[in-house]
């Protein structure tokens, strides 16, 4: 008996899981359609600043870069006595 009660029980499960999945997207479409959308003037506008932004950033980090290397090469040229190129590894 309890065998029976367990493959009548499987199938209203997997149709219940049917029914969320399809009550899921029902109500995502639904929110979907709420959302506002940037006009094509909106998003050139703010995919150059965002191209602005990166641009910028890359440049501050390559300047600082540039000091820091600059930098270390200054602190190990006075441990060693004598000056290291880009090429060299101190040791």
């Amino acid at each position: 008996m309890a065998k029976e009660v367990e493959k009548t029980a499987k199938p209203a499960k997997a149709a219940k899981k049917g029914l969320e999945l399809k009550k899921y997207l029902k109500e995502m479409m639904g929110e979907v359609k709420k959302l506002t959308w940037l006009s094509p003037a909106d998003l050139v506008k703010n995919t150059a600043m965002v191209f602005v932004v990166v641009l910028a950033m890359s440049a501050v980090i390559w300047l600082l870069d540039l000091g820091f290397s600059a930098g270390v090469k200054g602190l190990a040229s006075l441990t060693n006595g004598t000056s290291v190129s880009a090429t060299e590894t101190v040791e």
